[in-house]
C-alpha cells in the first residue's frame, strides 16, 4: 500500500460504500487500514476520524468489545490535532453502546459528563444527549419519558456534524410510538421516514420496520383488515428471502419483527423454513422474548385460538375455527414457548437491577400469563 492521502480517501470511500450495503465487517477492514495510514502520515485528525468509523462499522457488526476499543482510542487521541465534533461523536457511540451492557447510572454518569463538556465548549451538540436519554428511558420501559426526550433531540437536530441521522430519530419515535400504542402518531412517523427515502441497507430496513409496527398497530385497530397477502406481509416474506442470501444476515431486531409479522399473518411454514435455515439464538431478552412470542403465536393458531400481538398489549387477531385442533403439535409449541420465556425471565433478572427497572421481568411475567391460558387448552383437549 503507498503511504499517501489518495490511498487513504480511497479507502475512506470503500469503507462508506461497504457501509451503504451494510457489509459492515468487511467496512471495519478497511477503516482499519484507514487508521493505520493516516498514523503512518502523521494525519491525527484522519486517523481520529477513521478510529470513530472502524467503531460504528464494529458495533453494527455484532463486535461490541472490538469497538469499544476503537471509540475509546479515538476519545483518548490528543485534543490540538482532533476536531471536538469526532471527539463528541466517539463518546456518543461509547454511551450507546453502555446502554446495552453498563448500569443506568453509568450510563448517566456518561451523559451528565457530556452535558458538563457541551456547557463548557459551547457547542450546540445537545440534541444527541437527548436523543441518548430517550434510548436509557426506552430501554427502562418508560416510553412516556423516551417519547419526550426523543421528541426534543428530534426538534433540536442540527444538519452539521456531529449528527445522527433523521432516519435513526424517526425510527426512534416510530418505536417509541408503537410501544405508547399511539397509532395516529405512528403513521404519522410512517410516512415521514418513508419520505426520506433513505440509500442505505440499514435504513432502508427502518423504514420497512416502521412499516410492519404500523402494520401491526392497525391490524389491533380493524383486526379485520389485516390481510395475509397485504403489501407490508409480502415485504417481510421478500426481506426474509432477501437475507437468506446474505453473507452477513443482518440486523436481530430486523428479523424478530418479520417474523412477528408473519406470525400474526398465520405464515407459520415460512417461519419455520426461515429458522431452520438461520436459527436465532437465545442469547439476549429481545431473541428469547421474540422466540417465545412466535412459538406462542403457533400454539394459538394451532388451536383456531386468537393469535396475540403481545407486544401491543392486550391485541388480538380473529380466531380461526378449527374442525380437529392438533393439541400434539400445540403442546410443542407450548413447551418451545416456555424455553424461550425461561431464558427471557433470566436475562430479565440481569436486566432489571442494571436498568433499576422492573419492566423486564413484568413483561415476562404477562408472557407467562398468556401461555398459561394457552397450555390449560391443550391440557383440556388431551384429556
Amino acid at each position: 500500500m503507498i503511504p499517501d492521502r489518495p490511498t487513504l480517501a480511497r479507502l475512506r470511500e470503500q469503507a462508506a460504500q461497504a457501509r451503504r450495503m451494510g457489509h459492515y465487517a468487511q467496512a471495519a477492514q478497511w477503516e482499519r487500514q484507514a487508521v493505520e495510514l493516516a498514523g503512518a502520515l502523521g494525519l491525527a485528525g484522519e486517523r481520529t476520524r477513521a478510529l470513530l468509523w472502524e467503531g460504528y462499522s464494529l458495533r453494527h457488526a455484532g463486535q461490541a468489545d472490538l469497538a469499544l476499543v476503537a471509540l475509546l482510542q479515538a476519545v483518548n487521541e490528543p485534543a490540538p490535532a482532533v476536531d471536538p465534533a469526532d471527539r463528541f461523536s466517539a463518546l456518543i457511540a461509547i454511551v450507546h453502546l453502555s446502554l446495552e451492557r453498563k448500569p443506568a447510572r453509568f450510563c448517566r454518569a456518561l451523559l451528565e459528563q457530556g452535558r458538563r463538556d457541551l456547557a463548557e465548549s459551547r457547542q450546540p451538540w445537545s440534541a444527541l444527549l437527548d436523543f441518548l436519554e430517550g434510548e436509557l428511558a426506552f430501554r427502562q420501559g418508560d416510553f412516556a419519558a423516551a417519547w419526550n426526550w426523543h421528541e426534543r433531540a428530534w426538534a433540536g437536530r442540527r444538519d452539521a456534524h456531529p449528527q445522527l441521522t433523521p432516519a435513526t430519530h424517526l425510527w426512534a419515535l416510530c418505536r417509541t410510538a408503537f410501544r405508547r400504542c399511539a397509532p395516529d402518531e405512528l403513521e404519522r412517523l410512517t410516512h415521514q421516514l418513508r419520505e426520506l427515502r433513505p440509500n442505505s441497507t440499514l435504513e432502508q430496513q427502518l423504514v420497512l420496520r416502521a412499516q410492519w409496527l404500523h402494520w401491526r398497530a392497525h391490524s389491533f385497530a380493524a383486526p379485520s383488515v389485516s390481510p395475509a397477502d397485504s403489501a407490508p406481509v409480502e415485504q417481510a416474506r421478500a426481506f426474509l428471502t432477501a437475507v437468506a442470501g446474505e453473507r452477513e444476515p443482518g440486523d436481530v431486531g430486523a428479523r424478530l419483527e418479520t417474523l412477528r409479522v408473519l406470525a400474526l399473518a398465520g405464515d407459520g411454514e415460512r417461519i419455520d423454513a426461515h429458522l431452520r435455515c438461520l436459527p436465532l439464538s437465545l442469547d439476549t431478552f429481545e431473541t428469547a422474548l421474540g422466540l417465545g412470542d412466535l412459538a406462542l403465536s403457533r400454539a394459538r393458531a394451532t388451536l383456531g385460538l386468537p393469535v396475540i400481538d403481545a407486544d401491543y398489549g392486550a391485541t388480538t387477531i380473529e380466531a380461526i375455527a378449527l374442525a380437529a385442533p392438533d393439541f400434539g403439535q400445540a403442546a410443542a409449541r407450548v413447551s418451545e414457548a416456555q424455553r424461550g420465556y425461561q431464558e427471557a425471565e433470566r436475562f430479565a433478572e440481569e436486566q432489571d437491577p442494571r436498568l433499576e427497572t422492573g419492566w423486564y421481568g413484568d413483561t415476562v411475567r404477562q408472557r407467562l400469563a398468556l401461555l398459561e391460558l394457552t397450555a390449560s387448552r391443550v391440557q383440556s383437549g388431551t384429556r
